[in-house]
């Protein structure tokens, strides 16, 4: 789940600081999806705003990312279920919410997305699931 982690991490510091001001053609294809147009288009205003959002975003991924980590660091010492069980419910419950308002949008690029993350974090959560309840079988 450490490889989860970092991926959400990653993830939140290129919305936060390198899509918006380093490289926005990179969400060009998810921005032209919804609204037909090109960042080139929007005032400053909306650019602003935008980048705004991106560091909310940001800022929220990259934190979630870094307490991922610090949860799956310490399931790996101690293998207590209510961790696995906070990780897992929070990455379901982010994809579900996610793609639900993707496919409202009507993104399909961003459920492609969604659905590639979730199946790279998969086989971590249900590794690291069975290392849970081994480690409680030992212990008793």
């Amino acid at each position: 789940m450490m490889f989860l982690s970092v991926v959400v991490m990653i993830t939140g510091l290129c919305f936060a600081i390198i899509f918006p001001y380093f490289m926005p053609q990179a969400i060009e294809p998810f921005f032209t999806e919804i609204t037909g147009g090109a960042f080139a288009d929007l005032t400053q205003a909306e650019v602003t705003f935008h980048n705004l959002l991106s560091a909310v975003i940001g800022g929220t991924l990259f934190g979630w990312g870094l307490m991922i980590g610090l949860m799956s660091y310490r399931l790996m010492k101690v293998p207590e279920d209510w961790i696995w069980s906070v990780i897992t419910i929070s990455v379901l419950a982010w994809y579900v919410l996610d793609t639900l308002g993707s496919l409202l949008a009507s993104s399909s690029l961003n459920i492609l997305l969604n659905t590639t993350i979730l199946i790279l974090a998969l086989p971590p959560i249900i590794a690291n699931r069975k290392a849970v309840v081994n480690g409680f079988r030992d212990l008793s």
